[in-house]
């Protein structure tokens, strides 16, 4: 990803500074006695992504050209039908076809809606070891991965196992990850700002004894001359309590890192309709500029992943290359966390998602109500 550092203030709630104050505050930050809170707006969030020859031996999946003629050469169309029915692609004859390659009692049926009703394609999945992330579950296993950065081994991420192999997903930070970053980039200009908010912090060096908001705001962010969001803007909190976590964390050499939590995100129809996270980790570090850099990793259900991206059916899956009932059936064979006490079966997959934010200013309900 290619984050733009942009240079922020500092606003301390719990000090209820001025705005001249908080530009002074900001300048003796380190200094300063009493404990003080930063707001800040997240700019970008996307899938932690690494690409590494190792990670994909076998290279990457095919794209939709590609395995669309599989299909209907495995639906029992020939060579010659199958050109044909391809020749203008991406539209062309096979669109409905390949909408309704699954079969229900030998009936054609929309295989997106219903993606078990075809054979399990075999994706192309992660073998290698290079993945972001946590150790989530206290463990080191053979599907762990080791992070390029910290070196921790045990590392649980399950998601990054089941798409980093797909084109739109292949690439290593600081560059976005061409379905995540059209993913975020299309939403957040009309769902509220996402807000990180750190309080109750004596020393951003080394402090034992923090505590994290994440929030969402009523108000969107705008955007700079470079598509990044405006530092220093005023987000009002959304009252509803369900898109609120709070966390406590420790400061160790300007690394922040959270105790485990669970969460809940409202979030917009195009990113999670409801972005939920149980055990939870996340690591930040603060940028010399004002901003920072986040990774948060955790178990979310994997079938309102795959949502995601079902709904937007043949348009989705042609565009991205993702060959959806592919993926389907990767993420339900990852899943690795919240056994289904009927079947046994995973209903969460571990992954690790990253994002930077920009200083921001913060208000609560509680804030105006005085006023």
């Amino acid at each position: 990803m290619v984050f733009n550092r942009v240079f922020g203030r500092m606003f301390s709630r719990a000090s209820a500074l001025s705005v001249a104050g908080a530009a002074v505050a900001l300048m003796s930050a380190q200094n300063a006695g009493a404990s003080e809170t930063r707001g800040y707006a997240v700019n970008w969030f996307t899938v932690a992504t690494i690409a590494t020859p190792k990670n994909c031996p076998k290279g990457l999946n095919p794209l939709s050209d590609d395995y669309y003629k599989r299909e209907l050469k495995r639906l029992g169309y020939k060579d010659a039908e199958v050109e044909k029915l391809m020749k203008d692609f991406p539209s062309g004859e096979y669109v409905p076809l390949v909408t309704m390659r699954g079969r229900v009692d030998g009936k054609p049926t929309n295989v997106f809606a219903n993606p078990w009703s075809q054979p399990d394609p075999g994706l192309f999945l992660v073998e290698g070891k290079d993945g972001y992330g946590f150790n989530l579950d206290g463990k080191t296993g053979p599907n762990d991965f080791v992070d390029p950065e910290t070196k921790e081994t045990g590392i649980d991420n399950g998601f990054w196992r089941a798409v980093g192999c797909t084109h739109n997903y292949h690439i290593s930070a600081p560059e976005y990850a061409n379905y995540p970053y059209a993913q975020w980039d299309g939403t957040r200009d009309t769902s509220g700002a996402w807000l990180l908010e750190i309080g109750g912090v004596d020393n951003w060096t080394n402090d034992d004894d923090v505590t994290v908001t994440i929030d969402k705001a009523i108000d969107v962010i705008q955007r700079d001359a470079n598509g990044n969001t405006v530092r220093d803007m005023t987000f009002r909190v959304d009252p509803s309590s369900r898109s609120k976590t709070v966390v406590k964390a420790k400061i160790k050499n300007g690394e922040l890192r959270t105790d485990a939590f669970n969460m809940q995100f409202v979030a917009d129809p195009g990113v999670m309709p409801e972005f939920k996270l149980k055990n939870a980790k996340m690591r930040l570090t603060f940028k010399q500029d004002g901003s920072l850099f986040a990774y948060l990793g955790g178990y979310h259900e994997w079938l309102p992943i795959y949502w995601s991206m079902a709904q937007g059916g043949w348009t989705f899956e042609h565009s991205t290359g993702i060959d959806l009932p592919a993926q389907y059936y990767a993420l339900k064979k990852l899943a690795d966390f919240d056994p289904d006490p009927k079947t046994g079966e995973n209903r969460a997959i571990s992954g690790t998602w990253s994002f930077d934010a920009v200083p921001a200013y913060i208000v609560h309900p509680e804030t105006v109500a005085q006023k």
